[in-house]
């Protein structure tokens, strides 16, 4: 089976700083990963080439077996949604229509058809964001906002969710829930990779732990293996060990 996205040797730098020197990494659909790594170690770079937001001095991003640079920026869209990390609060649309904008790779110019509206209601309401619909996104709360945004990447119905750090503002059961969301989405068939610092939380959720380190990914292995190899760990924290809970999943704690 063809890999969903193949991202070979990516390799990008702002100014004399390496960035990334030679990133690879493959997922199949219906695969939840956890994007992550200390500050400054490219995460959100790699999303960004990914969505076809920068180019990349060398290397190459596969979709469905098809270069990106083959797909026009409509075609691209259709294919792979993006949660940015910070999005400008004073938009001045209402949440309802910008969740509307996740459908425009879908609709026939400006007009939203019944199937364009069935998918942003679905999305807010799994995102708990549908009482909000005719308030403006600047009125909004740092969550509340954070849930809108999700929603409009559901409401896009991309066979890729890139998502930059999406439990970002949301308190615990909105985190909770918004990784729940996700996992769900993997299981339709969508590949999902998300950036987060909370290592319990993809623990928990994701079916893959990608650390990105020195420019590279310096590991990649699945959740349950965790525990067996704390080397990964390293790349944060000397303080950090890892166990399983009482119910056997793992599980970070700080020394």
């Amino acid at each position: 089976m063809s890999p969903l996205l193949e991202v070979a040797n990516l390799q990008i730098s702002y100014g004399n700083r390496i960035i990334l020197r030679s990133a690879t990494l493959t997922a199949q659909s219906g695969e939840f990963l956890a994007l992550v790594g200390v500050n400054g170690a490219g995460k959100s770079t790699l999303l960004d080439i990914i969505a076809g937001f920068r180019r990349p001095a060398s290397g190459s991003v596969a979709i469905a077996g098809c270069d990106q640079r083959d797909w026009n920026l409509r075609e691209l869209s259709q294919r792979v949604s993006h949660l940015p990390q910070t999005v400008h609060a004073d938009l001045p649309y209402t949440a309802e229509q910008l969740v509307a904008m996740g459908r425009y790779p879908h609709t026939d110019r400006w007009f939203e058809s019944d199937e364009d509206h069935s998918f942003i209601r679905e999305a807010m309401k799994r995102t708990h964001c549908w009482e909000h619909r005719h308030r403006n996104f600047g009125t909004l709360s740092g969550g509340e906002r954070q849930r809108v945004l999700l929603a409009a990447c559901l409401a896009q119905n991309a066979s890729i969710l890139l998502l930059d750090e999406p439990s970002t503002f949301l308190d615990i059961e909105q985190q909770l829930h918004c990784f729940n969301v996700l996992r769900e989405e993997a299981k339709t068939g969508k590949l999902c990779i998300a950036v987060t610092h909370d290592l319990n939380l993809a623990l928990t959720h994701c079916s893959r732990i990608v650390v990105l380190a020195d420019g590279v990914i310096a590991h990649d292995l699945p959740a349950s293996r965790a525990p067996e190899d704390e080397a990964w760990l390293r790349c944060f924290s000397s303080q950090l060990r890892i166990g399983k809970t009482p119910a056997g999943r793992p599980w970070v704690w700080y020394q």
